[in-house]
């Protein structure tokens, strides 16, 4: 990677005023993307994987998701609002499904869409995909966006193991396009907004891993939306008609731990949680386990009901889904409830159109792009690393010795922020202040304060 180069952008921002430097969300990321500096946590966005466990660990609550302004929607006449299974999952199951698209109706929304209204016709596409590629033993799926993101950086070798195609988001979104413009419709007036359950998601939508063109005009945080919606439901307000759903069984268990890997014959996996992700990646990667087949994986606990932007306990989510699935296996065998399931809108073109051509490795071990270059940088880091103490207290503002010692090298920090190194000197006092900001008491006060 070229100095300076940035390969990721995120919605992941952080409050400064809110933020407190605790270390707290440093020392939890998974790839060491965070660092203390001014006394406040920064993000490095070539690490940073859209994980959200950071927002979920912060005490003072300083870390955020940005999403677009609501009120974009209003640029378009077509209005389309891409519903995920999981935002019905927040809603207690005595509020019919179509009685929450009705509310989403009367926000402004001219058209309801399901995410994973092509869930079988995806399914098929990764067959094709497993069935065209007999080299590859273990297939991943390429649904979650962390995932994704976290093999990329920390997990390279395993690149080749995706599955080349893009996911349920992905595919509504061009169906839908498709649809109304066959309808008549212009491209420039046909805005579609979609309601995410997390932060990678946002980022897959503005930053998308195929670096191809996304058809999707913005992103409603899931529990913004159901705000909106769950005051609308209160309020008993039954001027709007419902509005029918076509979702089965099947489409809303997807977003599940294990729903999309049970529609797979077969051996399969299904992992969920970053920390068991990590470790099934790390002994794949080591072929420590043989894991044929597809492996469905999952950054949030149960799945996308464990988003940070789901309102409610990923628990309780799961089972409402499951209960709504099996209420909807039972209208769809009464044909009741305006289920109807059309392939129509899922073309060859579209097919086409959900390859990815390539995903590249992002190694956040890579030190330059030159390799004897990369080679002596390596060589200082662990010369550097065996000269500091090794407590990892994070006074440096880094989450590690072994993360200091790299940020020395690629020039982004200096060894006197090391205090046990430098506890007396004038050097490493102005590098600590650098780091931690005002609320370092330098010697002058603290002698002041003694006397």
């Amino acid at each position: 990677m070229a100095q300076g180069e940035t390969y990721f952008r995120h919605s992941l921002k952080v409050n400064d005023y809110l933020c407190a430097g605790c270390t707290t969300c440093m020392r939890t990321c998974p790839t060491g993307a965070i660092r203390i500096r001014g006394g406040k946590a920064v993000i490095n966005d070539n690490k940073c994987v859209d994980c959200g466990e950071c927002i979920k660990v912060c005490p003072h609550k300083a870390l955020y998701i940005k999403q677009d302004d609501f009120q974009l929607i209003e640029n378009y006449g077509y209005k389309v609002c891409l519903v995920p299974a999981t935002f019905i999952g927040q809603f207690e199951e005595k509020y019919k499904t179509k009685a929450i698209y009705s509310c989403l109706k009367k926000l402004g929304f001219t058209h309801i869409y399901e995410v994973e209204h092509g869930v079988e016709f995806l399914v098929d596409l990764y067959k094709e995909y497993m069935e065209d590629h007999p080299e590859i033993r273990s297939f991943i799926s390429p649904y979650c966006p962390a995932v994704i993101r976290l093999i990329q950086v920390r997990f390279p070798s395993l690149v080749d193991n995706i599955i080349r195609l893009k996911s349920p988001l992905d595919l509504a979104a061009r169906a839908i396009l498709k649809k109304l413009m066959d309808e008549g419709a212009r491209r420039e007036s046909v805005g579609i907004f979609y309601v995410t359950p997390c932060a990678a998601k946002i980022a897959s939508v503005k930053y998308p891993v195929s670096q191809q063109d996304t058809c999707i005009a913005g992103v409603i945080n899931m529990d913004f939306l159901y705000n909106k919606v769950q005051l609308m439901l209160h309020d008993s307000d039954k001027d709007v008609k419902p509005i029918n759903h076509t979702l089965t069984s099947r489409d809303v268990l997807w977003p599940l731990s294990g729903g999309e890997a049970s529609l797979f014959r077969g051996s399969h996996y299904a992992v969920d949680g970053l920390q068991n992700v990590i470790s099934f990646l790390e002994k794949l990667e080591d072929e420590a386990i043989d894991a044929p087949g597809l492996i469905e994986m999952r950054i949030c606990d149960q799945g996308c009901v464990g988003g940070v932007l789901a309102t409610n306990n990923r628990f309780v989510a799961r089972k409402r889904m499951e209960n709504r699935a099996r209420l909807f296996e039972r209208l769809h065998r009464k044909n009741e409830g305006g289920l109807e399931y059309d392939d129509s809108e899922f073309s060859e073109q579209i097919a086409q159109e959900m390859v990815i051509p390539e995903i590249k490795p992002r190694s956040l071990y890579k030190l330059d792009d030159n390799f004897a270059e990369a080679f002596k940088m390596a060589e200082r880091m662990k010369k550097i690393e065996k000269a500091l103490p090794g407590v990892n207290c994070s006074a440096c503002g880094a989450p590690s010795c072994a993360a200091l010692a790299e940020d020395i090298v690629r020039g982004e920090a200096s060894i006197d922020t090391c205090i046990f190194i430098n506890r007396h000197s004038q050097a490493s006092e102005d590098a600590i202040r650098s780091i931690w900001g005002d609320r370092v008491k330098t010697k002058e006060i603290n002698n002041d304060e003694n006397k």
